[in-house]
């Protein structure tokens, strides 16, 4: 069996997701076949946010009814469909995303008080001090991510918490094995040798040569997730199941130790 893909770096993720933000960028978010080529409509778009924001938070006032809505964290913010739907329920929101361009995008698009967006290309959250958010969100961002990373961001998720802080964050169990990887065949022909060559090294070596902006999909088991948030001190309140096509997701939602009585 051929080797998977290489897994990309960050620097390469960053790259492939300022291309798309150019191209296609709510396409890149939500990948609804009807709406490629920039057929999403704003306010379609960003309705999008507000309901699965309010489902979300309902289900985060029954796990942990009367936590804090002093600060949120939305990781993977995008163009902001989630950012500023949870401004309408948070005193201040930060969107923090890999791509420079989704951010340039978000603020262009923000229409909330209290709602801001920063580039975050690093592998941590050295940008936010120890007990800054009240709620760390994430959905459909970390499924982008290599797992050695998303290793490192569920402990800062947690390490950036205020005591009684909860997190909710999307990360799948499973997803569809990716296109088979190109086999470099030789040809005597230089031309075609040069367009092989070309198609395995942006196949293996994504982000390093020009092509086609890529979504590697990346799955993590639930046991090293709940091993993950153990070590970082949280405790786990709920791993919610829901699967979307061939992608077997799964939500974690757990609190940071702490907090007033009750939390």
């Amino acid at each position: 069996m051929p080797d998977a893909p290489r897994q990309m770096r960050l620097w390469q993720l960053r790259r492939h997701w300022d291309a798309l933000a150019r191209e296609d960028p709510f396409f890149a978010v939500l990948t609804d076949p009807d709406k490629q080529g920039n057929k999403w409509a704003l306010a379609e778009f960003f309705s999008t946010g507000v309901a699965e924001v309010e489902g979300d938070l309902a289900r985060l006032r029954v796990l942990a009814p009367g936590f804090s809505g002093r600060a949120a964290l939305d990781f993977g913010c995008g163009a902001g469909r989630l950012t500023q739907a949870l401004g309408a329920h948070f005193k201040k929101v930060t969107g923090v995303d890999i791509s420079g361009h989704m951010v340039d995008l978000a603020r262009g698009h923000n229409a909330r008080e209290g709602v801001d967006f920063i580039h975050n290309p690093g592998p941590d959250l050295r940008l936010f001090p120890d007990n800054s958010f009240s709620l760390v969100y994430s959905r459909i961002t970390l499924q982008h991510i290599a797992p050695r990373y998303t290793r490192r961001y569920l402990r800062e998720f947690i390490r950036v918490l205020e005591p009684g802080g909860i997190v909710s964050v999307q990360i799948p169990e499973r997803v569809p094995a990716g296109d088979p990887p190109d086999r470099l065949r030789f040809s005597a022909w230089p031309p075609t040798m040069i367009m092989r060559i070309r198609r395995f090294l942006r196949y293996h070596y994504p982000g390093w040569f020009p092509g086609t902006p890529k979504m590697q999909m990346h799955a993590l088991a639930r046991e090293e997730v709940l091993r993950c948030l153990a070590a970082a001190g949280a405790h786990v309140l709920s791993v919610d199941r829901s699967e979307h096509g061939s992608v077997d997701n799964l939500v974690y939602i757990a609190r940071k130790p702490g907090g007033p009585p009750g939390a």
